[in-house]
């Protein structure tokens, strides 16, 4: 069920089973985001909050992108 490479032989129930893992890994990697620290940091601080951020921006588009597919296999 949880095979996020689009497995033709998923039944409408595993895709709407990984539908709502999806959903729970959104909602847990939007609330990592929080809001930007102006606090003064190094050099080095600032580039590792950076690159965790566009991390973590990335999943979420990946994320979103199988949500879509998977709806839309599902027809809704």
């Amino acid at each position: 069920m949880n095979d996020p490479t689009g497995d033709v032989n998923q039944t409408p129930e595993d895709k709407r089973g990984r539908i709502r893992e999806i959903d729970d890994a959104l909602r847990m990697l939007r609330g990592e985001l929080g809001e930007p620290n102006d606090d003064p940091q190094d050099f080095g601080d600032a580039g590792q909050a950076l690159q965790a951020r566009a991390d973590r921006d990335a999943q979420i588009e990946t994320l979103e992108n199988e949500r879509e597919r998977l709806q839309q296999e599902l027809g809704e």
